[in-house]
């Protein structure tokens, strides 16, 4: 796990820096605090620079950027190829000698053995930059499901890339506040990519690669399809299809247990994190270090549970203490972590610098398994909001009144329970509405009143039912996948993942996320809905671990890890304000202010702006 940097000149650009190419790898040196490397080709038209966290191959023969011996193919790489071994056994049979262990040089010899085809072939997360000296092209690439970030942007005579928005304005100009972003942003607590929060620098999308060729950058281009692992279901009965997950879940288990150095794992207490301590215990020799933030207010503590959990499956637990007081002075310092906003976050901030605390390297995360085995709300909520709009479609005019009558409730003043009433019909028929109505954070009513008069427009380009309808087609799966397909292409690979890969480096701590593989999904998704999403409390996956997970881990009323952020926001103790910029209507920033210390609207929704205001320019 490490930070990648990069910088290319463009036709008739200027030659690179040594200095900027140091200076863009430097600023992500937490990433990588192990080693450091760079290399500028003699004709200095393309720089490549490194920091290393050693996981594979602790040796100086895992050092990058790495070359091949003929000096033809270098690379920078970030990420974990877990099916590495296999492939360098294939690459072996077929004439490649290596020099390491390190799933990196898989990747040289792969590009040079298959091209673009080396893409689909890895099981893994990464994102890379790969340069052909003989063919002067550079490959930047992104694994399927956006584990690993990575970020690029151009000015008038270079290309630059990283691993982290701020890394690269280090180097150059971001081109100010993005108002599309600033607006989806709005709409969804998240900043989904293409965009980020600065109009000149680019996310590259998950399951996409681009070529720089002779100076010229592409467009992003898919090479995985989330969508079409959808609706492949097989025909299996109850027990078939409990082996089959239990079978699945062990295999990518396995894999993401790959490394040179210990992997421990976060233990909640909860079904993901349990289930997931069963599994690693049974394919991985020993016990298992385990990990668990513990406060000190009750209300906000599973201590128990997770000790108990870790007696259980015989882990060697490290419970960490922490008065709730250090952690409301840590927030401000995990927001600017954040890299750019985001209303989630802290929380795997504060749990990575327990694991690193705790002597760990790596951890595994039990991020994914509410998407795949419906463990949200919204599996419930979004089909009957969506056959309430289909029903109220059916009825000449029905439509049109209902939305004039949410319309003109929306003038009285907020009330947080009759808002989510009014959303349902808010936003429209269909899945895409629905979930929008469900998961968005403001309504575009509410993001026009808080965008500035001249960028009011923006609202309608960032449309988040328009999006998705875009994006994911969701129509197009099976309606007992469609919410699955929702939750995994938005929820997780734009926010969750951001933003646990983002919060988790800043410890220089690996994150491994053995429920977010897109081996494992292909796998899952051939069993029937019926039983991969059969509750209660996401039955098949804790039914898989062995022994079984008993009931005291999942019937009883899950806390989950939150905070008092309600309290710290009323009482102003968080140190950072609420945004002032031409882009926001500051008089409609006030009144939501107003709104929020008059119980009108709910906190996450103050907390938006709150986190929105260290990256506005």
């Amino acid at each position: 796990m490490c930070g990648i940097a990069g910088i290319l000149a463009l036709k008739k650009g200027s030659p690179v820096e040594v200095d900027a190419l140091i200076r863009l790898r430097d600023a992500q040196t937490h990433r990588g605090p192990d080693d450091a490397g760079d290399w500028v080709d003699p004709s200095r038209k393309i720089g490549l620079a490194h920091r290393r966290l050693s996981i594979i191959d602790l040796s100086a023969s895992g050092h990058q950027p790495m070359h091949t011996r003929d000096q033809e193919l270098h690379i920078v790489f970030n990420g974990e190829i877990y099916n590495f071994q296999s492939l360098k056994k294939e690459l072996e049979e077929a004439g490649h000698v290596f020099r390491s262990t390190s799933d990196t040089e898989v990747l040289l010899h792969g590009y040079r053995e298959w091209k673009l085809d080396l893409l689909p072939r890895l099981r893994g997360m990464f994102a890379f930059g790969l340069h052909d000296s003989k063919e002067k092209r550079t490959l930047l690439a992104r694994d399927p499901l956006g584990i690993k970030p990575l970020y690029y942007a151009e000015s008038a005579n270079q290309f630059f890339f990283a691993s982290e928005v701020q890394a690269i304005r280090s180097v150059t100009d971001g081109g100010g506040t993005d108002p599309e972003a600033v607006s989806a942003y709005l709409h969804w607590g998240y900043i989904a990519p293409p965009r980020t929060i600065y109009r000149r620098i680019r996310s590259l999308p998950p399951g996409h690669y681009m070529t720089i060729q002779d100076g010229s950058p592409s467009s992003p281009r898919p090479y995985y399809s989330l969508q079409e692992e959808f609706g492949k279901s097989e025909n299996m009965d109850e027990q078939e299809a409990s082996d089959h997950i239990r079978k699945s879940l062990l295999d990518s288990v396995r894999c993401h247990m790959v490394a040179d150095v210990e992997v421990g794992s976060f233990l909640s207490g909860g079904v993901d994190s349990s289930s997931l301590i069963g599994l690693m215990s049974e394919v991985q020799p020993g016990s298992i270090s385990t990990v668990n933030l513990s406060f000190d207010v009750p209300d906000y503590d599973e201590g128990d549970f997770a000790a108990s959990a870790a007696s259980f499956y015989g882990t060697r637990h490290h419970r960490i203490d922490i008065r709730l007081e250090e952690v409301r002075e840590q927030i401000k310092e995990s927001v600017y972590a954040l890299d750019q906003p985001s209303i989630d976050g802290p929380n795997v901030y504060l749990v990575s610098k327990a694991a690193v605390d705790a002597g760990l390297k790596v951890a595994v995360a039990g991020v994914g398994g509410d998407e795949l085995f419906a463990g949200y709300s919204t599996f419930n909520t979004v089909p009957r909001v969506a056959d309430f709009n289909r029903n109220l479609a059916r009825i000449p005019g029905m439509p049109f009144m209902a939305r004039s009558a949410a319309s003109a409730l929306n003038q009285l003043p907020r009330n947080h329970r009759r808002s989510t009433l009014n959303r349902s019909v808010a936003y429209g028929s269909g899945i895409s509405a629905a979930y929008s109505a469900a998961r968005s954070l403001f309504t575009p009513r509410d993001v026009r009143e808080l965008l500035a008069p001249d960028y009011k427009s923006v609202a309608e380009a960032t449309n988040p039912v328009s999006e998705l309808a875009g994006s994911l087609k969701p129509e197009k799966a099976p309606k007992d996948q469609q919410v699955s397909l929702l939750e995994v292409g938005r929820y997780l690979r734009m926010q969750l993942l951001r933003d646990t890969d983002v919060m988790s480096m800043r410890h220089s701590l690996e994150v491994r996320t053995p429920l977010v593989d897109h081996i494992l999904i292909r796998n899952l998704l051939k069993v029937p809905s019926r039983f991969l999403q059969a509750g209660p409390a996401k039955k098949s996956l804790r039914n898989s671990a062995r022994p079984e997970l008993p009931e005291v881990y999942w019937k009883r009323t899950k806390k989950g890890f939150t905070l008092p952020f309600d309290q710290w926001l009323r009482q102003g103790s968080l140190g950072i304000d609420l945004p002032d910029h031409p882009i926001l209507d500051s008089a409609a920033i006030a009144r939501l202010e107003g709104d929020f210390q008059k119980s009108r609207i709910l906190w996450p929704r103050l907390w938006a702006l709150y986190t929105l205001t260290p990256f506005l320019e």
